[in-house]
């Protein structure tokens, strides 16, 4: 897809999800579920690699209360979470955006 029709793409599905004002209007934790800042960042390490995630865990196993078991239960959910609530800020950007656009930008911008 290319950058103008994604674009337009977004514009479109934010200008949608305006009707749905009840659902944006929840913080994006009770739609997705919460992490701390700390899973936050176990799951930025572990998309980084195995050493990388190690080593967090490691060195804020003390102070954190979270070791590589923890981790080895819950990073899948964690994970969602995150990713769940990047989506919802990504897509509060789009909405931000397209209200932002004039009605006329974002309808010509596809052709």
């Amino acid at each position: 897809m290319n950058a103008i029709n994604r674009k337009l793409f977004l514009s479109i599905s934010a200008v949608a999800a305006l009707g749905c004002g009840a659902a944006w209007a929840e913080p994006s934790a009770a739609i997705c579920g919460s992490v701390t800042s700390v899973e936050r960042r176990i799951v930025e390490h572990a998309d980084q690699g195995m050493g990388s995630l190690r080593s967090f865990v490691g060195m804020t196993t003390v102070v954190h209360g979270i070791d590589m078991w923890d981790v080895k239960e819950s990073l899948d959910s964690w994970r969602a979470a995150v990713r769940c609530q990047d989506d919802v800020a990504a897509a509060k950007a789009a909405i931000e955006t397209a209200k932002a656009e004039p009605a006329d930008k974002v309808l010509t911008a596809g052709r």
